[in-house]
């Protein structure tokens, strides 16, 4: 399936997500589904998940997200993330997963990508602990263009 091929592409191509042991779980139509697992390596001076992985954890489920929302043109696009916000909620205690999603109308996008050969559009995220609290929301805003 083109989801399967996605994950790994992007698995095969991110050595710092590996590094961090980031897993990408579940991809759909602009959806998906990425975790990290507690390590101590990755915590901070509190004993909790430092906000840089956290931030990694987010900026790869938005990947994730974008990908599969574009599934079928994606290996002609080339994808930069542009610009992302982040939120704080609550610290991050054990492992942590991360939800992301296309908000929006994405037949809408793929038009406006095949009329002007480009596109921007946010794509949002929420962190979750191991107990399930909601620790940090993102908002990555990705530009998509024909790749050249």
């Amino acid at each position: 399936m083109v989801y399967d091929r996605i994950k790994q592409q992007m698995m095969d191509t991110l050595p710092f997500v590996r590094l961090l042991g980031i897993s990408i779980d579940d991809i759909g139509a602009g959806t998906s589904k990425v975790s990290m697992p507690e390590d101590p390596k990755l915590n901070n001076h509190l004993g909790t998940q430092h906000a840089g992985a956290l931030f990694t954890l987010a900026e790869t489920a938005s990947g994730a997200a974008m990908a599969g929302g574009f599934a079928e043109l994606i290996m002609g696009l080339r994808p930069v993330a542009k610009e992302s916000r982040i939120q704080y909620q609550k610290v991050a205690r054990g492992a942590t997963r991360a939800e992301g999603r296309v908000p929006g109308d994405l037949a809408a996008l793929k038009a406006q990508l095949a009329q002007d050969g480009k596109v921007a559009f946010p794509v949002a995220v929420d962190i979750f602990d191991s107990e399930g609290t909601l620790a940090a929301q993102v908002t990555v805003d990705w530009y998509l263009s024909q790749k050249r």
